[in-house]
């Protein structure tokens, strides 16, 4: 399929005047469509234009050029990623995708030091059945533990309910058909660091040099990383488990790990680690580089501290990339909980 980008034009069906959307066929013609196995076609017509911001006549033109969707005309189902990954790149400006990333990522503009002091967040998680009719027989729940001590933080206080709950190092698990919560204060803490490593430093410019851009699409898919990168796309758990096997087979010791953005929509994220020359194992973040893409005007520092640094927006867990972050199983079958995360800065930095 190729397209006129340049100067497309289409009547607006609210007002009948021609709407210039050469950004939007652009998108389209470079979107990973997430594929038929993990597709979710449940976001309504009004959803879509709700999301996208962009008109009935653009919405259509857009179908009508291949935009994927179920339903009849006029009462079509999109799925939620391939409608979030078509805003985010067509540079509209206008639309819900682009609006919150830019807004969320307005701290990557600061001065470095903002990147590392202290900062407390109050969280909130909450996990709950996805059927319809409710839990069935011998519900139980796993939610990964916040571990912000990895990189220098603490939590600071934590609730759960029910109040039984249990707590361990990796996950915090609870039974019964009345979900789980965990809530609480916790403090992140960043550090400087720098690549020493030319080998290291080598694969990350290699990665970084193929041009990909970042998309969201579901876990399961993010995991088969050779496939999802040969599209030109890069999610963190991708490019996670990617460099994590270029690291290893050169040689070097490295993890991957699970954790969350915070303040960025809450994001669940994920990102490599690797022993450099000095021994200390050094956090390397390329998705955070193609997320400042979207914001404003990032720091000239910004992509840099990115190869090494840890950063206070980092929440991590002692999870790998490729682990769901909650679990869920009742009458007999595993499921994908309902999570509803709001992670929020509290007062002040902190000592």
């Amino acid at each position: 399929m190729r397209l006129d980008t340049s100067r497309t034009a289409v009547a607006d069906a609210d007002t009948g005047s021609p709407v210039v959307f050469g950004g939007w066929l652009g998108a389209l013609q470079r979107l990973f469509t997430i594929p038929a196995e993990y597709r979710e076609e449940v976001v309504s017509r009004a959803g879509a234009l709700e999301m996208l911001r962009c008109g009935d006549g653009v919405l259509d033109a857009l179908i009508a050029a291949g935009l994927p969707c179920g339903g009849p005309p006029g009462a079509e189902l999109f799925d939620r990623y391939d409608l979030f990954n078509l805003a985010l790149a067509s540079g509209s400006g206008a639309s819900v995708p682009e609006r919150s990333i830019e807004f969320a990522l307005r701290w990557m503009n600061g001065e470095p030091g903002s990147w590392f002091q202290p900062l407390e967040w109050r969280f909130s998680v909450e996990l709950e059945c996805p059927r319809p009719d409710g839990c069935g027989d011998d519900p139980r729940w796993r939610l990964a533990t916040p571990r912000p001590e990895e990189f220098d933080g603490a939590v600071l206080t934590l609730e759960t309910s029910p109040g039984d709950a249990g707590r361990g190092p990796d996950w915090i698990t609870a039974r019964g058909s009345t979900g789980l919560g965990v809530r609480g204060r916790l403090r992140t803490r960043g550090r400087p660091g720098t690549l020493r490593s030319p080998v290291i430093r080598e694969i990350v410019e290699d990665f970084m040099a193929a041009g990909r851009r970042w998309a969201r699409m579901p876990e399961a898919l993010q995991c088969e990383d050779e496939r999802v990168l040969a599209h030109g796309v890069a999610p963190c758990i991708s490019a996670s488990l990617h460099l994590e096997r270029l690291f290893r087979a050169a040689g070097l010791e490295s993890v991957t790990r699970r954790g969350w953005i915070l303040g960025m929509l809450d994001l669940a994220h994920a990102w490599v680690e690797v022993v450099d020359e000095d021994g200390v194992r050094k956090p390397i973040d390329p998705i955070f580089v193609l997320l400042s893409e979207y914001a404003r005007a990032p720091h000239p520092g910004f992509a840099e501290a990115c190869r090494g640094s840890r950063v206070n927006r980092l929440l991590p867990t002692g999870l790998p990339a490729g682990s769901l972050l909650a679990h869920h199983s009742c009458g007999g079958d595993e499921h994908v909980p309902v999570r509803r995360t709001v992670i929020r800065r509290a007062a002040g930095p902190t000592s």
